[in-house]
């Protein structure tokens, strides 16, 4: 009886475990005390969100016109999700294919206009000055959410998003 109720403790735990993803990156960073706060203070300016790549996969530079084809489809096929929740999923999901597939800058730019308006994106590198930056969230809601996603270990991956992500590479 012991044996089984092993057997089945350690099956519950293998299918769990499959079902939520580690984070990609760690955001401890203590250089991001000053962003946060200004994030919490909602301060006018701009700050960059530094994190740490989880594996350390060393990954080439990528093609330019690889990334500048993504980039000019990157926020049709954003809008394409009707909904703010699955906007979110794909941002997230965008960022998650990205860190696995390419060289990303370490740190998500963070910038809060007079106007109010907020927005954070991430850059995908092309040579060691430069890439595309790609927008993740643009409103204080989408920022948290997208934040605190990345932050903690979430489900499992969702093919419907990597798929139309795929597509936004392929020639």
């Amino acid at each position: 009886m012991s044996v089984r109720l092993g057997l089945c403790l350690i099956t519950a735990m293998v299918f769990s475990s499959a079902l939520y993803a580690k984070p990609a990156v760690d955001f401890s960073a203590e250089q991001n005390k000053p962003c946060w706060k200004m994030i919490e203070q909602k301060t006018v300016g701009h700050c960059k969100l530094h994190f740490e790549r989880l594996e350390t996969n060393e990954l080439k530079f990528a093609p330019r016109e690889e990334i500048s084809r993504a980039y000019s489809r990157y926020f049709s096929a954003r809008t394409e999700f009707p909904t703010s929740y699955q906007q979110i999923e794909y941002a997230l999901q965008f960022f998650n294919f990205s860190i696995d597939k390419y060289p990303v800058r370490d740190s998500l730019n963070y910038i809060r206009s007079g106007d109010g308006s907020t927005q954070l994106s991430m850059t995908i590198l092309t040579s060691k000055t430069g890439g595309y930056s790609f927008v993740l969230a643009d409103n204080d809601a989408h920022f948290r959410q997208i934040t605190d996603a990345l932050q903690f270990p979430k489900r499992k991956v969702a093919t419907h998003y990597y798929r139309n992500i795929t597509k936004l590479f392929a020639e």
